[in-house]
């Protein structure tokens, strides 16, 4: 098993993505705090897993509240002693023209992409720090890298933030033993993919040509390139941006 007896925080992991990559660290024998804000849903994959003879627990956390975010923080490692893996997942959007875009629009989704996920990578950043060292995975987007394809500017413009603010934090915490990247999905099997290609086949159409593989990502895609950041066998990668796009883009 690649993370065995390692303790990782996955964000945002009642659905989708999220909880992809929680079943994935779980599965290769990683103990997994999954949180979010819909508890119902969490704490239902949450049992799923235990069912399964993996480990898990769930802890409610608001990801645009830093009181949430630092109780959370405070908890987990309260409990565990050390936490090794950080999956900064929790994120939003909803499509949105540019000239329709509202302040309020652009800081819902800035408060939880941008600013909920920097705090919470602060925080335990720097208890790896004091424990000799860690890894975090920010879920950024090929959004955030100029895809022409997005939900929205404030959108973009939050995943190419967690894309820069990964390489920051690479480079200065890199001498604390902290790994930290970024994985950039593209357009991946989620409901709302799903939604899309009901709603208008044509756009959904000319997405999937625009693959070299011809395919799309499914969320167990994108935990797999989670779980090789995770784990020791990507041991000299850090301040790095991995898209996970079937080849949309090269970059």
């Amino acid at each position: 098993m690649l993370i065995e007896n390692k303790t990782a925080v996955v964000t945002g992991a009642a659905s989708g993505i999220g909880a992809a990559i929680a079943e994935r660290l779980a599965e290769e024998g990683a103990h997994v705090i999954l949180t979010d804000v819909d508890d119902a849903r969490g704490e239902e994959l949450t049992q799923q897993l235990v069912g399964r003879g993996l480990k898990a627990e769930y802890i409610h956390c608001d990801s645009g509240d830093l009181e949430s975010i630092a109780a959370m923080t405070q908890r987990a490692i309260d409990k565990h002693g050390r936490i090794d893996v950080l999956v900064n997942n929790a994120g939003v959007t909803r499509k949105i023209k540019f000239l329709d875009l509202t302040p309020k629009d652009w800081d819902w989704i800035q408060n939880i992409n941008t600013r909920g996920l920097f705090f919470t990578m602060q925080g335990f950043a720097r208890h790896m720090a004091e424990k000799g060292g860690g890894v975090v995975v920010n879920i950024a987007s090929i959004a955030g890298k100029g895809a022409k394809a997005t939900s929205n500017a404030s959108y973009a413009g939050s995943k190419a933030a967690a894309v820069v603010m990964s390489r920051v934090a690479a480079t200065e915490m890199g001498p604390s033993r902290v790994r930290v990247n970024s994985v950039c999905p593209g357009a991946t099997r989620t409901p709302l993919l799903d939604d899309l290609e009901k709603a208008n086949p044509s756009g959904f159409q000319k997405m999937l040509d625009e693959t070299a593989l011809g395919r799309f990502a499914t969320p167990r895609d994108i935990a797999d390139c989670v779980l090789f950041l995770a784990s020791d066998l990507s041991s000299s990668i850090t301040g790095q941006s991995i898209n996970v796009d079937n080849g949309m883009m090269w970059d």
